[in-house]
């Protein structure tokens, strides 16, 4: 790992998901013990990437932020993935094993942070649809070379509270799992800075299936009692 910055890529940073995380990320840079990172938006159009990146930034100033120590570019998901040391896909389960195939070669010796949930939407409600691995982190780990190191993270923290990194004010638990545990130990010192967020050792990558299958429930329960961006709190 660059000792100096990391450099980190989100896939499919022009999503919901993938915004907030982008801002998170980026506003380490600006914290005394924040991890230092550059980030690469990665994208199917390079140009989607690219003018992502410039949003991101513009939103982060109009927010009040000196952006002048912040670094963030768009690519196309390939060459993002080949630029950085830590990739997080966050696009829907359904396209996440062809872009990792596609992507292969560039996730060799990464870490691959994934918060990826396997769910469908039956009628109107959502269900939680694992794959035959038990888990869309373990079909991931079945699908990337192997010294590709995956840990399964950010299931459970609302998009909507990812973005605002203004008014956020309540601290959801963030479960980090993996089999690596050096790469755990990365992530959840990432997490640890990137504000309302309070990072938990979940164990190995087998427990990843709970997690993912708290995201379905959470969306549920907010649609079924008219609340919004609800997260997990432990106590």
């Amino acid at each position: 790992m660059n000792s100096q910055k990391l450099k980190i890529a989100v896939l499919g940073g022009t999503g919901n998901i993938g915004e907030g995380m982008v801002l998170r990320l980026a506003l380490q840079n600006l914290m005394p013990e924040g991890v230092k990172n550059e980030v690469i938006i990665g994208s199917r159009s390079k140009e989607t990437a690219k003018k992502a990146a410039k949003q991101a930034l513009s939103e982060l100033e109009n927010c009040g932020f000196d952006t002048s120590g912040i670094t963030i570019t768009g690519n196309s998901n390939l060459e993002a993935a080949q630029a950085a040391e830590i990739i997080i896909p966050t696009i829907r389960f359904d396209y996440v094993l062809p872009l990792l195939n596609d992507i292969r070669e560039a996730l060799e010796n990464k870490i691959l942070i994934t918060p990826v949930v396997p769910m469908v939407k039956e009628g109107d409600l959502f269900v939680y649809k694992p794959p035959e691995e038990g888990s869309a982190a373990l079909a991931i780990q079945k699908n990337v070379p192997a010294s590709t190191k995956v840990v399964a993270a950010f299931h459970n923290i609302p998009a909507g509270k990812l973005r605002d990194v203004v008014k956020c004010k309540a601290v959801h638990h963030a479960l980090v799992c993996s089999d690596d545990a050096e790469a755990k130990k990365l992530v959840i010192k990432l997490t640890e800075h990137m504000g309302c967020l309070k990072p938990l050792d979940g164990g190995s990558l087998k427990q990843a299936s709970t997690m993912e299958s708290l995201t379905p429930l959470l969306i549920n329960l907010a649609k079924l009692n008219g609340l919004k961006d609800l997260g997990i709190n432990f106590s």
